[in-house]
């Protein structure tokens, strides 16, 4: 038991959300796993749970002293029970108590693949055949990115996988595949596929290489009007946002329409890249303090590259899935005076997570520290509030189909010259 109080020690200690912690829901948590376990009902077990008396050992925490009551009804009803897994299934309760959802616990055996999980969201290219794999109807579909390998090789949309280097994928996961299919680049793969209107199954052999993952969209609306949609912030992110406004900035753009709706965030020195496209280098993006004290300031980085886009007119579309780096350039721009945001109040996400590593190699994986806009503002706190608030709504009228796309477009139109 002493890993399930290290591991209350350890929320305590290291909890930085804007939700705070609450003891009786953690505490509620660990109680009601231990009830599943051991399929106990909630009367007479949290009556007799109250009546219990003894004493208490001096390392159970006075807030978990009803956590250490129901593990000894359920070691008494279950003797054979593994400790270990006792205390990883209180912890995993505990965790159920954790405000949000981003939080989780993660075993000695999952943490190294969880760590490489997150590093792998935040890359912006990998090494494969470049193709999105889709488990349906029992069935495996690949789906190849353009210019990708996979499409090169000739595989088409939907076609189904039934074997890879001549071992079949029935009952494999898409990630399970997708492992499988990795490999060096320049190496190849041979797989085996089925395509609707082909009697026979194809054989393929594929060249693996570097695949770069798109999380950035745009397009010259009528008008001289730019348009990039930023998906995600991946380490690839800034350059493609470079990219996309020297493509529009060729076609003569006068205005910008940057679109973060949807964005969960992901990489803050990608969203840094793209905040130094419209901001000088030096100043503040944001400023990150962990529960120890201490603001630090996260500067917005040189943008060697940079073009000369200080008097292009700027509008930034936010909404409620708008979350944590893609908040904190939607905040840079607006408190800079550098662009108008239009939407509705961004998520709200002003904390970044991190694991925490017990005592036995398993981790925690809270929220450690927060982050505040370049003006002192938390956005925990304070989600981005829009200068114009305007929800989403499907139209037939204006350029776009939708409200605030069109509120954007009509702010930005506008203010440009009649004739252009």
């Amino acid at each position: 038991m002493a890993l399930v109080w290290e591991a209350w020690d350890a929320l305590q200690a290291n909890y930085a959300a804007p939700g705070s912690l609450e003891q009786d829901a953690l505490a509620g948590g660990a109680i009601g796993r231990i009830m599943e376990l051991g399929e106990l009902e909630p009367y007479p077990f949290l009556t007799d749970l109250g009546r219990m008396r003894g004493q208490i050992p001096a390392s159970v925490p006075e807030e978990m002293t009803d956590v250490w009551r129901a593990s000894l009804v359920y070691r008494e009803g279950s003797p054979d029970a593994e400790p270990g897994e006792v205390a990883r299934i209180l912890i995993q309760g505990l965790m159920d108590g954790v405000p949000g959802s981003g939080s989780g616990y993660l075993s000695a055996g999952q943490l190294p693949e969880a760590r490489q999980r997150l590093e792998r969201s935040l890359e912006g290219s990998y090494l494969g055949i470049g193709a999105r794999v889709v488990a349906q109807e029992g069935r495996i579909l690949l789906f190849p990115f353009g210019d990708s390998p996979a499409e090169k090789a000739g595989i088409e949309q939907g076609d189904a996988l039934l074997a890879v280097d001549g071992a079949p994928v029935g009952g494999a996961t898409p990630a399970e595949v997708g492992e499988r299919v990795k490999g060096p680049e320049g190496s190849k793969v041979r797989l085996r596929l089925e395509r609707m209107g082909e009697a026979e199954p194809l054989e393929l052999e594929v060249f693996r290489g570097n695949v770069e993952l798109d999380t950035v969209a745009s397009q010259l609306v009528q008008g001289g009007i730019g348009y990039i949609r930023v998906f995600r912030f991946r380490d690839n992110t800034g350059g493609q946002v470079f990219e996309a406004l020297e493509q529009l900035n060729r076609f003569d753009m006068l205005a910008l329409i940057l679109d973060l709706r949807l964005n969960s965030g992901g990489s803050a020195e990608a969203a840094a890249e793209v905040a130094a496209q419209f901001l000088p280098s030096g100043g503040p993006f944001r400023y990150v303090e962990g529960l120890e004290g201490g603001r630090r300031e996260h500067p917005i980085p040189e943008a060697p590259n940079r073009l000369s886009l200080d008097d292009l007119l700027l509008a930034v579309l936010v909404d409620g899935q708008t979350t944590g780096e893609a908040e904190a350039l939607a905040a840079a721009l607006q408190g800079a005076g550098r662009a108008v945001v239009v939407g509705v109040p961004s998520y709200g996400e002003g904390s970044d997570y991190g694991f925490v590593e017990l005592s036995d190699g398993s981790a925690l994986y809270i929220p450690t520290s927060r982050w505040y806009t370049s003006g002192g503002a938390w956005v925990g706190d304070a989600p981005v509030q829009p200068d114009i608030f305007v929800e989403y709504e499907e139209v037939s009228s204006g350029v776009g189909g939708e409200a605030q796309f069109n509120t954007a477009y009509e702010l930005l139109d506008r203010q440009l010259p009649l004739f252009r």
